[in-house]
């Protein structure tokens, strides 16, 4: 169930985001996206659901972070960058807003891929038996 939750979620996401970037025009001048009334509608709604599903790619085993050198001419240093929680800052960057919604599609892939392991895990008896004694295990932890 969990799964197929985090799979419709960042399907959808994958959605806004790619809304939000057929609405915007990049200003080569200065790095900012230049944003109709609907991506400005589409940013707000991506702002509210960014860190839960940033948490969801992590959780999927994918990094998100990428080197990022501005040129050097304007005194650009190589930095590591965040390309979902900076999703918003990528022009500015210099770094393509596929870069971004190529790793929301690795971590849709995660979550696709791992269906039926997933279902099974749901109806195995052991699993469940484990994950009730990391929970008593940690709850140990939190009161010594």
């Amino acid at each position: 169930m969990e799964n197929r939750a985090r799979l419709k979620m960042m399907t959808e996401f994958r959605d806004l985001v790619i809304n939000y970037f057929e609405n915007s025009t990049l200003n080569m001048m200065n790095g900012y996206y230049i944003e109709e009334r609907q991506a400005r509608e589409v940013r707000a709604a991506i702002n509210l659901i960014l860190q839960q599903r940033y948490k969801m790619i992590r959780l999927a085993g994918i990094k998100t972070a990428a080197a990022s050198s501005p040129s050097v001419v304007i005194g650009g240093n190589c930095q590591n960058i965040d390309l979902i929680l900076n999703i918003f800052n990528l022009g500015r960057n210099e770094i393509s807003p596929n870069s971004a919604i190529d790793y929301i599609e690795r971590a849709i892939d995660v979550y696709k891929s791992n269906r039926l392991p997933s279902f099974i895990r749901t109806i195995n008896p052991f699993f469940w038996v484990t994950v009730f004694l990391n929970h008593l295990s940690r709850r140990k932890k939190k009161t010594s």
